[in-house]
């Protein structure tokens, strides 16, 4: 991507944020112009008006008020990209401070720290711990974060839902956990 000039940063950031509030179709585009706003650094230096604004952070363009910023809650942003892991993975990269507090924003708005089995954390652990195609396919959407990690082993999984049928029992234990599970399922069943 070209570099944009301040002119064209506002408008990416202005555009972006219109998208947030927009009903019909426009919160549809919201991750991947926030993806761009991440990309291209499009809070560091903005020209609104005759007015040019520069920010430290993203978290700063989410929480500070407008014109300087967007008057958001970081975690509505997050809530509306939980879906596309790309620009999920991409916001909590940006929103990470490096050698400062991470759990207060420069306005002093406090801003809960992404940890434990969110699915921003998730996607950052899959991206460290799992391989390149399992990162793929978590990307792509076609597996959960959370699959992913659990069949890497890095997660252990501690809800399986057991179809009544015993065919239907077994093959999803096997999909689950594995032949070796089964196996050793049948080994202790028989009392061996």
């Amino acid at each position: 991507m070209d570099e944009l000039n301040e002119i064209e940063r506002a408008q990416l950031c202005q555009s972006t944020i219109e998208s947030l509030y927009e009903a019909t179709g426009g919160l549809r585009q919201f991750p991947s112009l926030l993806k761009k706003v991440i990309a291209t650094r499009a809070w560091e230096r903005r020209k609104v008006g005759r007015k040019v604004i520069e920010l430290k952070s993203l978290c700063e363009l989410i929480v500070s008020q407008p014109v300087h910023g967007w008057g958001e809650d970081p975690s509505k942003v997050e809530a509306v990209i939980r879906d596309d892991p790309e620009a999920l993975a991409a916001f909590r990269e940006a929103m990470k401070h490096q050698g400062e507090r991470t759990d207060l924003c420069t306005n002093g708005t406090e801003v809960k720290s992404v940890t434990g089995q969110t699915r921003a954390y998730s996607i950052a652990r899959v991206q460290r711990e799992c391989d390149p195609e399992t990162v793929a396919a978590v990307m792509a959407g076609q597996v959960s974060p959370n699959a992913a990690l659990v069949r890497a082993g890095v997660r252990e999984n501690r809800q399986v839902y057991i179809p009544r049928d015993p065919a239907g029992a077994v093959a999803k234990l096997r999909r689950q956990f594995g032949d070796e599970f089964i196996r050793a399922m049948r080994e202790a069943m028989d009392g061996r």
